[in-house]
């Protein structure tokens, strides 16, 4: 039954009043086993326990997931999930249900934790509205419990009444198909057991309507105040010289939270304001998060950054790269890695990350913004910054080409120009034309540059490149110039190529960049076929290309085209970069799906120069989650031909492959 607040908590050490006086003149507890009842004395719960040890698991005594084997978690009194009436090999406590003939124990794989099983009444049993149900006894202390009883996945709505302690607490409850329900109820207990009984009198002859039960807890109940306050205080604190092992983002959470507990520990409040400000606070302070700090790496798992959030940086690069220290000005080498930011799902802006020894990023933001708006590129002062001196036709091509709702952003590659000691980004900029609403209708190469690598990167233009010569036969002609899927290299005299796929992703081709890397060498009309570009393997539909130079040959690594599903992966070899390329054929070991580990590639580089590393780099795409797609780093092993292989190990690191 209901009823009111039994204790509260003494001054200072937090237990709660002795209230064995209002069950004096009782004939004692009951046998729940069926024999004569023994008179003994029934202790009072917080007599036996105090807050500060029952604070960490919310007070909670029993936890029962119903008929099944393996609990999410346990109460004080437990150590099953489950268990037919009797007493717990660990705690020696007497609970459990009652066993039924038409008991029947179901799983079900739809729900997680205790909705992954429940009580069901078998079928052809004979029913009873008031008698048919399911029965559980619990051994407890006199005191105040809040009984939750919880309903998952019946085949079709019905109600439940739930009794405790012989008194309906919850009458014609009703629960629906695949949706969780949850009762709650306060009752007390002054015989040393609570006996609840779940079952559906309003059944009649409907077997649809039977009752159902997936899990019970049974909580005692505090009294929430600000003496119980301030020992949560105590007990979740945070010592300062401890906050930097915590992500930001969960620690500022939690000292929100931990400031809001200890104002309404200082002043007045009611019980609900205590109870809710004590969940809170226990609740941030369980999910700080500590800050992972990587020694190797863990293919295809989640990868976090120094503050604990998934890095984004898909279809992207990693290299070595200058850039100044913001301390002193003076130019270090860092690990630099940019790519697809997918936090938001599909369309996304380019994301930097930087390192000192790639397992362990810090993020540098977003270095090339996405925009929402035409106006915002005239009003926002971080465009007006970076576009204040463009025309409104400028403007324009910078909303149609970085549109947050438009504009398709993808292979973000970035270089360092050592002439102009600028920071160049090329990206695969796509999305609705004129005369398409396709995303892909754009096919162009986009180019931002910055100062800096952390950005912010002022956009350019995207382009339409090089096209198939006269003499030869092209393979989409009715699209002239198209680049999708691309990557940069920089050859050992400074010269920097762009790799990418055209021909509506039929033919690779590979373009020389001017000397300032922001556009072609030559203009397509003027470009000479063999001088200033090439055409690679026409035809054969290759994308996610990752051209390297190693020990005098040039290596392009490619995918297939199968959108996000992962295929084989082919390498090709040469003796310069416009030169003949010879195709080597699969390069990965082992994979027997053939492909690529369910990878696709994005990038190879050299990432030990004295020992002669090269570590590969792919996504593992997950189309129906673009956010949670993984990232899968491998080293590439090289034979005394210079043949190329990859063999897949789910966690490694740079050091055990030092000779």
């Amino acid at each position: 039954m209901l009823t009111m607040l039994l204790a509260m908590c003494l001054a200072g050490c937090g237990r709660q009043e002795d209230t064995q006086k209002a069950v004096d003149g009782q004939d004692g507890a009951k046998d729940l086993s069926g024999g004569p009842a023994e008179e003994k004395e029934i202790p009072f719960f917080w007599d036996i326990h105090t807050t500060q040890e029952l604070i960490p698991g919310d007070f909670l005594v029993y936890h029962v997931d119903c008929a099944g084997t393996e609990a999410d978690q346990l109460g004080l009194y437990q150590s099953s999930a489950d268990q037919e009436y009797g007493a717990d090999k660990a705690t020696g406590k007497m609970w459990g249900y009652q066993p039924r003939d038409y008991m029947e124990a179901v799983a079900d794989a739809s729900g997680e934790g205790a909705m992954s099983s429940r009580w069901e009444i078998r079928e052809g049993t004979e029913y009873d509205g008031e008698e048919t149900g399911f029965y559980y006894d619990f051994e407890l202390p006199s005191g105040e419990y809040e009984v939750t009883v919880g309903f998952y996945n019946p085949f079709s709505a019905r109600t439940v009444c739930v009794d405790l302690e012989g008194s309906c607490e919850v009458d014609a409850l009703k629960i629906l198909k695949y949706k969780l329900t949850e009762a709650v109820a306060t009752t007390r207990v002054t015989d040393g057991s609570l006996q609840v009984k779940v079952y559906n009198p309003d059944r009649g002859t409907d077997a649809m309507k039977d009752p159902v039960l997936s899990y019970i807890t049974i909580r005692a109940v505090p009294v929430y105040d600000s003496v119980l306050l301030q020992q949560y205080l105590e007990q979740m604190e945070v010592p300062p010289e401890e906050a930097g092992i915590y992500t930001a983002s969960t620690c500022q959470i939690y000292q929100e939270k931990r400031k809001e507990a200890l104002k309404l520990a200082e002043g007045e409040g009611k019980p609900e304001e205590y109870r809710k400000a004590c969940e809170e606070l226990k609740e941030a302070y369980e999910e700080l998060e500590e800050i992972k700090v990587y020694t190797t790496f863990q293919v295809g798992k989640r990868w976090t950054d120094d503050e604990g959030n998934l890095i984004q940086a898909h279809g992207g690069q990693v290299q070595k790269l200058p850039v100044r220290d913001k301390s002193t000005g003076e130019m270090v080498e860092k690990w630099w890695w940019v790519g697809e930011d997918k936090s938001a799902g599909y369309r996304g802006g380019i994301r930097a990350y930087s390192s000192d020894d790639l397992y362990n990023w810090h993020s540098e933001g977003i270095v090339m913004r996405n925009v929402d708006s035409r106006e915002q590129l005239e009003k926002e002062a971080y465009f007006q910054e970076l576009y204040g001196d463009y025309t409104e036709e400028q403007l324009d091509n910078v909303y149609a080409s970085l549109s947050s709702q438009t504009a398709v952003i993808e292979r973000p590659k970035m270089l360092y120009n050592e002439k102009t000691d600028m920071y160049v980004i090329w990206f695969h900029a796509d999305g609705p034309t004129a005369y398409s609403d396709s995303n892909y209708a754009a096919a162009s190469a986009g180019v931002a540059v910055s100062k800096n690598p952390n950005g912010p990167f002022r956009f350019i233009d995207r382009y339409r490149l090089n096209t198939c010569p006269e003499d030869q036969e092209d393979f989409y002609p009715q699209s002239k110039g198209m680049a999708r899927d691309m990557n940069l290299f920089v050859d050992e005299d400074g010269t920097a190529y762009i790799i990418y796929s055209s021909e509506e992703n039929l033919t690779l081709y590979i373009s020389k960049l001017n000397e300032e890397y922001t556009y072609l060498a030559t203009d397509p009309e003027k470009a000479v076929y063999g001088e200033d570009f090439i055409r690679l393997f026409p035809g054969a539909q290759r994308e996610a290309p990752a051209l390297f130079f190693r020990d005098g040959s040039y290596y392009l690594l490619t995918s297939g085209c199968t959108g996000w599903a992962p295929n084989q992966a082919r390498y090709y070899r040469a003796e310069s970069v416009l030169g003949d390329w010879v195709n080597c054929g699969d390069p990965c070991v082992g994979d027997d799906k053939r492909t690529t580990f369910d990878s696709q590639s994005t990038c190879v580089f050299l990432a030990d120069e004295e020992n002669g590393t090269y570590l590969y780099m792919g996504d593992r795409w997950n189309s129906e989650d673009l956010t949670n797609s993984r990232y899968i780093w491998l080293p590439v092993e090289f034979d005394e031909e210079g043949a190329m292989y990859l063999r897949y190990q789910e966690e490694w690191s740079l050091e055990a492959l030092t000779p």
